[in-house]
């Protein structure tokens, strides 16, 4: 008798212990797929930063001047008027080196499906120059349905691509509030 109910014992202890062995297991790590960029390239090498709203005819341009102890993004005009370093900070260049999408939507893109998400006749277009000469185009076009996002035209490629609304709204604001440097009133 007493064997039997050390068995009993037994067989419930190795089934509670491989209930919470299989309950208990830790799952096994989500393998993230790597951030896909609309573009990439350092941020260091971009030497003249164009944005234009072609729908409302603005547009302003930055160049970079590196100088002793002094902060290199000026505007692009006849003055080199100084860019408050508060509202441009470091912010504005890394978020034209490449922004995250969303998803790309389109591959090889139709003249057809380019005027659908509004990249024929865009909202913003941003020329970016690097320090070697070369030129990158980047066309924005309409908002999407849902208002979270914008359709944005890959340079150099057909591809089409969903990027946040939060970054066409803080590259729209160089053109709609430029980042003057305040003017301190006595």
């Amino acid at each position: 008798m007493r064997l039997r109910s050390i068995l009993i014992l037994l067989a419930a202890m190795l089934a509670l212990g491989g209930y919470f062995y299989f309950t208990n297991r830790p799952e096994p790590p989500v393998k993230e797929e790597p951030r896909k960029f609309a573009w990439l390239i350092e941020m260091d090498d971009i030497q003249r930063i164009e944005v234009s709203l072609p729908r409302e005819g603005k547009s302003q341009a930055f160049i970079k001047i590196p100088r002793e102890d002094q902060f290199p993004w000026f505007f692009d005009d006849e003055a080199k008027t100084d860019i408050d370093v508060q509202r441009w900070g470091g912010g504005i260049p890394l978020l034209l080196s490449g922004p995250g999408v969303e998803r790309i939507i389109s591959e090889n893109t139709s003249d057809e499906k380019l005027a659908e998400f509004g990249i024929s006749d865009p909202q913003m277009t941003v020329n970016l120059t690097m320090l070697d000469g070369y030129q990158m185009l980047i066309r924005v076009g309409d908002i999407t349905p849902d208002g979270r996002s914008f359709y944005v035209q890959a340079p150099n490629t057909r591809d089409v691509a969903l990027v946040d609304i939060s970054w066409y709204e803080v590259i729209a604001r160089l053109i709609n509030e430029p980042p003057y440097v305040p003017v301190e009133e006595d």
